[in-house]
């Protein structure tokens, strides 16, 4: 296997992708760009952009435009990665025309994409999955309640920071980011299966069947 790989994972809200994109980030030493962590980030500062996308993604609860995006935020976030390892893209790209973005600005880079795997979860399991998530501050574990810690509970099990929940996380807010997601997720998913680079993943089963399954086709 080659050295620095580049992986593209993608999926619906609460499919678990996050999770792999952490494990795969571990197995093959990869940097993780993850444009939600990325956005909700900037969400936190006190600046004109950062207000504009607290707006967007917490109060309005939708998705930041594309071209906002793309000259904002991702090319610039791009060349911040080390050229020395390879990348796993998190809930990238979303629509057509940021699939084509990231194909040309790699390729400008020297870089291409290896692995493209698109974990599939049903509506229903998406939003049943987050209204029972919350995250921890410091190290982004997804944790389950009532399985992991009790509701009341604020201190993560596992590494001891302070939990909390995502202010987009509201069924309401899940449900629009759902139904958008559908609608612009099925000509990428098409564009990727016409160059014969996507592998769904059922995402419906354990974590580790789920790694264990792209592991095998990655190694």
């Amino acid at each position: 296997m080659k050295k620095n790989i580049n992986i593209i994972i993608m999926g619906p809200q609460g499919s678990g992708k996050g999770t792999q994109a952490r494990m795969l980030a571990k197995e093959f030493d990869l940097q993780i760009f993850e444009t939600g962590a990325v956005l909700r980030e900037l969400a936190k500062k006190d600046t004109e952009i950062g207000r504009k996308i607290n707006e967007i993604i917490n109060v309005k609860g939708d998705i930041v435009p594309w071209d906002f995006m793309k000259e904002q935020i991702l090319g610039q976030k791009l060349d911040e990665l080390s050229a020395d390892k390879g990348i796993i893209f998190d809930g990238t790209p979303r629509i057509l025309e940021e699939a084509e973005f990231w194909e040309k600005k790699l390729k400008e880079i020297s870089r291409k994409i290896d692995y493209i795997f698109y974990i599939d979860v049903s509506k229903e399991e998406s939003v049943k999955r987050i209204s029972v998530r919350k995250l921890c501050k410091k190290n982004a574990h997804p944790l389950i309640v009532g399985k992991d810690l009790n509701e009341e509970e604020i201190k993560c099990p596992i590494c001891g920071s302070e939990v909390y929940r995502r202010e987009d996380d509201t069924p309401k807010k899940v449900l629009k980011r759902l139904e958008w997601n559908e609608e612009n997720m099925k000509p990428v998913i098409e564009y990727y299966d016409n160059k014969k680079m996507i592998t769904r993943i059922d995402g419906e089963r354990s974590i580790e069947n789920i790694n264990k399954e792209i592991l095998s086709y990655v190694k």
